[in-house]
Formats: structure tokens, sequence, C-alpha cells
């Protein structure tokens, strides 16, 4: 596997208990993802397969994973550090983006144009928040999966389509 037909899907950041497990960091729902295909761990440069046996979440974005093959709590701290990379062609992550690669990309509304472009994204009880500056003011749209038209990240867009009345909410 390479790294062009992979996606980043978090880090491992410790383990968790003695048998192996670890806790992965991510911005990815992970609970919905059928693991009948690997994940990925980027060792030395390397994308080395792993199973996953159980997922669990363990709080906001993260999960705990038991992995085949690692058995103990020795072998779980050599990954910690490392990331977790998924196939690009997997259903969770076909259509998903990460929420950093949105910020710079110019917003447009099928109806109404060109918005402005993506200053940054707050997070506000558990949603996501576009800041948009449209060059006189920012601009606040709860990033919705169901406003979504399109993301083309590498045509730096996204296409919308706004309910009527939400932009004016901005005035």
């Amino acid at each position: 596997m390479n790294f062009q037909d992979c996606v980043l899907a978090g880090t491992i950041t410790k383990t968790h208990g003695v048998d192996g497990k670890v806790v992965i960091s991510t911005d990815n729902d992970l609970e919905t993802k059928d693991f009948r295909e690997p994940i990925f761990i980027n060792i030395d440069g390397l994308l080395v397969p792993f199973f996953v046996v159980t997922i669990d979440t363990k709080g906001r974005n993260q999960y705990i994973l038991t992995l085949e093959l690692v058995e103990d709590v020795d072998e779980a701290s050599t990954l910690i550090g490392l990331d977790v990379y998924l196939s690009a062609t997997d259903d969770v992550f076909s259509e998903s983006i990460e929420m950093s690669q949105l910020e710079g990309l110019n917003v447009i509304d099928q109806e109404k144009g060109e918005i402005g472009r993506i200053k940054r994204i707050d997070e506000v009880a558990g949603n996501y928040l576009l800041v948009i500056d449209n060059g006189n003011d920012e601009v606040l749209i709860p990033f919705n999966e169901d406003f979504i038209v399109e993301i083309l990240p590498e045509e730096h867009y996204i296409l919308l389509q706004l309910p009527d009345g939400l932009l004016e909410l901005n005035q």
C-alpha cells in the first residue's frame, strides 16, 4: 500500500490496559467502519497492515483498538505516536475529508454564488461551524452534511446548498 492510496485516519496516542490495546485520536467516526480490511500504521516510513479485532469509543474523537498480533502493553507502546491510515477507497473515507483540509477553501452556494473563504473551523456544542471571511465580515455557517453538494480541495472550493434565510442570519 502506498501513501497516495491512503487517508490519514488518526494517531495512536497511548496504550490502554495491559493486553495490547491502543488509543487512537481522530476527527473521523471509526465506529461505523467495517474493519474487514486492515488499517495501516506508518512504521519507519512504511505502511504496515494491522487487522482490527475490536473497537470501542473512549471519548470524544478517541477509540480503543485491539489489533491482531499486538498482544501486550510492551508491543503496543512501540506504536505510540505513529500515524494510522486507511485505504482511500474505504467507505468511511471515500466521501470524507479532514476538517483541517477545509481551511482556505472558497465556499460557494448553489443559488447565491460565492460566499467567501473558510478562515477557520470552530467547534460549538459538538458541532462544527465554518467561519468564512467574505472580505467585509465573518459569516458563520453550520457544517452540516445535508448542506454539502461537493467538496473539491484540489479545486480549492466547497459547494453548498444552504437553506433559505441561513445567510441572512449573519446580518
